[in-house]
């Protein structure tokens, strides 16, 4: 979606603002008291080098555990987990045996072992997470999707290589 100008607009009671050329402003009405937006602009860019074509990849506390090389897919309608970092965790007697396909992002058909609900931190947040169990070779030890991303009301951009969200205690970036 495009705002041009400098005015004001909603959507689904979330207010989008431009304040200019480089600034997109989100402002969620789940901390309204805090009265901060999400801003993403120059001062995101100090360790990137423009042009660059990079997946979003963060490290989440899942479980007790920092798990690394999570790609934030907004694309995605499901969060996946490969079973080597279930393993690692000593989790398999967790996972609930399940055998249904998902469609990729080529239409190709995927089939999933199981699901695992996991606590998920960030930012001083816990959000139970649903994850399904993909076992295909991958450098992604995880990828988070829309459902995390949406529950959370974060923010992610590629573009920036940084994921925020507004928590109690004001604006957490990844």
């Amino acid at each position: 979606m495009i705002i041009s100008g400098g005015g004001d607009a909603s959507i689904n009671s979330v207010k989008f603002t431009t304040t200019h050329k480089f600034k997109r402003s989100i402002t969620h009405e789940r901390y309204d008291e805090l009265e901060e937006s999400i801003i993403f602009d120059e001062s995101d860019t100090t360790s990137l080098v423009f042009p660059h074509y990079n997946a979003l990849v963060i490290t989440l506390r899942i479980l007790d555990t920092d798990v690394g090389r999570i790609m934030v897919d907004d694309g995605s309608g499901a969060c996946i987990i490969h079973p080597r970092v279930l393993a690692q965790v000593k989790l398999e007697d967790m996972i609930v045996m399940r055998c249904i396909t998902i469609t990729g992002f080529n239409n190709a058909v995927e089939r999933i072992s199981g699901k695992i609900t996991l606590p998920v931190l960030a930012g001083g947040v816990t959000l139970e997470t649903t994850f399904h169990i993909m076992d295909h070779d991958t450098t992604y030890n995880a990828i988070i999707g829309r459902p995390w991303i949406h529950t959370m009301r974060a923010i992610p951009s590629s573009l920036y290589q940084v994921n925020k969200f507004l928590t109690p205690w004001g604006i957490f970036s990844i």
